[in-house]
Protein backbone atom coordinates (compact mmCIF):
# COMPACT_ATOMS: atom_id res chain seq x y z
CA UNK A 1 0.00 0.00 0.00
CA UNK A 2 0.92 3.44 -0.78
CA UNK A 3 1.37 5.88 2.09
CA UNK A 4 -0.04 9.11 1.94
CA UNK A 5 1.95 12.48 0.10
CA UNK A 6 1.64 15.55 2.88
CA UNK A 7 1.63 17.77 -0.49
CA UNK A 8 1.66 20.83 2.59
CA UNK A 9 4.49 19.10 3.53
CA UNK A 10 6.14 19.02 0.36
CA UNK A 11 5.46 22.46 -1.08
CA UNK A 12 6.99 23.72 2.44
CA UNK A 13 10.21 21.66 2.37
CA UNK A 14 10.70 22.49 -1.18
CA UNK A 15 11.06 26.19 -0.11
CA UNK A 16 7.72 27.25 0.74
CA UNK A 17 6.78 27.47 -2.89
CA UNK A 18 3.02 27.97 -3.41
CA UNK A 19 0.99 25.57 -5.40
CA UNK A 20 0.79 27.78 -8.47
CA UNK A 21 4.46 27.42 -8.90
CA UNK A 22 4.28 23.57 -7.85
CA UNK A 23 1.65 22.98 -10.45
CA UNK A 24 3.57 25.01 -13.19
CA UNK A 25 6.50 22.60 -12.72
CA UNK A 26 4.80 19.68 -12.76
CA UNK A 27 2.50 20.62 -15.85
CA UNK A 28 -0.70 20.39 -14.31
CA UNK A 29 -3.40 22.81 -12.97
CA UNK A 30 -2.87 24.81 -9.58
CA UNK A 31 -6.59 23.33 -8.54
CA UNK A 32 -5.13 19.46 -8.90
CA UNK A 33 -2.00 20.98 -6.17
CA UNK A 34 -5.19 21.78 -4.05
CA UNK A 35 -7.18 18.62 -4.85
CA UNK A 36 -4.17 16.77 -3.92
CA UNK A 37 -3.72 18.86 -0.82
CA UNK A 38 -7.57 17.89 0.11
CA UNK A 39 -7.23 14.13 0.01
CA UNK A 40 -6.95 13.46 -3.68
CA UNK A 41 -4.27 11.01 -4.33
CA UNK A 42 -1.58 11.79 -6.38
CA UNK A 43 -1.24 8.94 -9.29
CA UNK A 44 1.67 7.14 -11.41
CA UNK A 45 4.09 9.96 -12.82
CA UNK A 46 3.16 12.67 -10.56
CA UNK A 47 3.34 10.70 -7.34
CA UNK A 48 7.14 9.71 -8.37
CA UNK A 49 7.91 13.67 -9.63
CA UNK A 50 6.42 14.74 -6.01
CA UNK A 51 8.84 12.24 -4.33
CA UNK A 52 11.73 13.30 -6.69
CA UNK A 53 11.68 17.04 -6.29
CA UNK A 54 14.34 18.60 -4.48
CA UNK A 55 14.56 22.31 -3.42
CA UNK A 56 17.27 23.41 -5.82
CA UNK A 57 14.75 22.07 -8.59
CA UNK A 58 13.38 25.76 -7.66
CA UNK A 59 16.37 28.06 -6.26
CA UNK A 60 16.36 29.52 -9.96
CA UNK A 61 13.27 29.86 -10.36
CA UNK A 62 13.38 32.04 -6.72
CA UNK A 63 16.45 34.03 -7.65
CA UNK A 64 14.61 34.93 -11.07
CA UNK A 65 11.70 36.51 -8.90
CA UNK A 66 14.22 38.84 -6.87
Amino acid sequence: MEHELDIQAIRKDLGGITQAQLADAMGVDQSTVSNWENGQRPRGPARKLLLSLKREDFAAQSEAAQ
